[in-house]
């Protein structure tokens, strides 16, 4: 097992991006080996998974999507194929596909998961509440305009050119999805979740040590099989910082009470502590 400070090395994508920019790194990785890429998207009010070679598609596969989505006919679109694939999804989801799939040639990614509302009615009602009649010409629930610390906000751009843009303190649907309330309670108890599922987890390093911070964007990449670490080796347009964690335990060097927090923080995220 590895586990590493990661982005990518392109600044339009890391812009683009909710943390470091390393799925799309893959995706495009993947596309030079003539394989597809599965990933979610968001289509009018709701998320899909899709399975597309088209790299302007792909594009639309960035950015998180705290809201549900279905794996199941996209599943059954790839369960009998011989085709290299990188599949990205939550944890639950890459095992279904390990239960349902011949995965040899697939590259399973897990995302780091909070969890999922219940139903997508409360998105729905909240975007009715704030539209107010006007249509919607794109949704996001990440924005790096003020940088990555500050990009959990939602952002959203009506087609008459106006905007919402409120952060996860002043959103009343982030507010509700982080307190936990309209999450699904099987998603409060998973048992998938921080298990490297796949052949490579990824997520946001919110408890990244600052010496190795990247304002534009930092993920954590943990490898976990020996396919995910050779295809992720394959691919020459990511920065990797390695971090020795214990070098923040030494109490010699954490006078700083918030770097012990960090730390802790650190270790317990990397299953450490």
């Amino acid at each position: 097992m590895n586990k590493f400070v990661a982005w990518s090395s392109d600044e339009e994508n890391l812009y683009n991006s909710s943390s470091g920019g390393i799925f799309f790194e893959m995706a495009k990785k993947m596309l030079e080996e003539n394989g597809k890429v599965v990933g979610v998207i968001m289509q009018e009010l709701k998320a899909k998974y899709i399975l597309s070679q088209d790299l302007e598609e792909i594009k639309q596969m960035r950015g998180s999507k705290y809201i549900p989505s279905n794996p199941a006919n996209v599943i059954k679109e790839i369960k009998d194929k011989e085709e290299k694939i990188l599949f990205v999804g939550l944890p639950c989801h890459i095992e279904a596909v390990k239960k349902i799939c011949n995965t040899k040639k697939i590259i399973l990614v897990d995302l780091s998961c909070y969890g999922l509302p219940k139903d997508n009615s409360y998105f729905e009602k909240h975007i009715k509440k704030i539209s107010k009649g006007r249509s919607i010409k794109s949704v996001s629930f990440r924005n790096k305009k003020n940088g990555w610390s500050n990009s959990q906000r939602l952002y959203i751009v009506f087609s008459n050119g106006e905007t919402y843009d409120k952060d996860k303190t002043k959103d009343d649907y982030y507010i509700s999805y982080l307190n936990k309330s309209i999450i699904k309670n099987s998603c409060k108890s998973c048992k998938y979740n921080q298990k490297g599922i796949g052949d490579i987890t990824i997520g946001d390093f919110w408890a990244v040590p600052p010496s190795l911070k990247n304002e534009k964007g930092t993920s954590i990449v943990q490898i976990n099989t020996k396919k995910g670490k050779e295809f992720f080796n394959s691919i020459t347009s990511i920065t990797v910082k390695k971090v020795r964690f214990y070098h923040y335990l030494n109490k010699d060097r954490l006078k700083d009470m918030s770097l012990k927090r960090i730390a802790y923080r650190s270790l317990k995220l990397l299953g450490l502590r």
